[in-house]
């Protein structure tokens, strides 16, 4: 039987994805949000689980407004 070990959230801050795809998350501004995963990274390597199961919203990068026919853009754009 499956047994759950741990569930980890992170705010929904789509700016972080910019700074790792741009090399930035060791700059003053972004340094302070990454040291803040490094738990997570120490955790994972401890135990070790079998499976992980990740979610997450890529809007970032699959949701702009340019990618959708003007008939299904929102009326607040």
């Amino acid at each position: 039987m499956a047994r759950i070990t741990a569930g980890v959230g992170s705010s929904h801050v789509p700016l972080l994805g910019v700074a790792v795809d741009q090399g930035k998350t060791e700059d003053n501004y972004f340094a302070p949000i990454f040291e803040g995963y490094e738990w997570t990274k120490k955790w994972e390597k401890e135990e070790k689980p079998d499976v992980i199961i990740l979610v997450y919203n890529d809007h970032a990068s699959a949701f702009f407004a340019q990618r959708w026919r003007k008939s299904h853009w929102p009326s607040w754009i």
